[in-house]
């Protein structure tokens, strides 16, 4: 999956928008999966476009789309690295595939979204472990970031919204 050339991306996109609204819903991203050979469950689509959408309209426009790729690129990409073949990396790996894709995690941070991933609890993650690790990492900076105006890595929250951003988190 190494780079992504988003005039590829874009026809993907015009393939798949079967009612050329310029918009795709998760029944259509599952469809664009389905021909693009990526096995990504009408669930999993689901997450895509809430973690994608930046309208709020639960759908994805051709920008988000190829945002989306590139991300799903990236991932497979630091799995592969540091994976060397392996169908799975270990909790020890696991900071050096995050630093792939710019998430740097202080030891209880790392060790909270990796307890929370770890679902039989073996110490090890699959490609598709990995990628819901760095789906949440995503949509926490997403939401961490929509409240830190400033952009000083600080941000205050009322209980209301910890609760509204967390409802976005993957």
């Amino acid at each position: 999956m190494a780079g992504v050339d988003p005039y590829v991306a874009r026809l993907w996109f015009e393939s798949v928008d079967a009612d050329g609204s310029g918009l795709l819903d998760a029944k259509e991203l599952r469809q664009a999966f389905d021909i693009g050979g990526l096995g990504y469950s009408l669930q999993q689509a689901h997450q895509f476009v809430r973690a994608f959408d930046s309208k709020g309209n639960h759908k994805l426009n051709v920008n988000e789309f190829v945002e989306l790729h590139r991300f799903l690129s990236a991932v497979t990409d630091a799995f592969s690295a540091v994976s060397k073949g392996s169908k799975t990396i270990t909790a020890a790996d696991a900071p050096q595939a995050l630093a792939r894709l710019g998430y740097t995690l202080d030891p209880h941070a790392l060790n909270a979204v990796l307890l929370r991933h770890d679902t039989d609890v073996s110490g090890t993650f699959a490609r598709d472990d990995f990628l819901r690790i760095s789906l949440f990492l995503h949509t926490a900076r997403r939401g961490f970031t929509a409240f830190d105006t400033q952009r000083s890595g600080k941000i205050e929250l009322n209980f209301n919204q910890l609760v509204y951003a967390a409802s976005y988190l993957a």
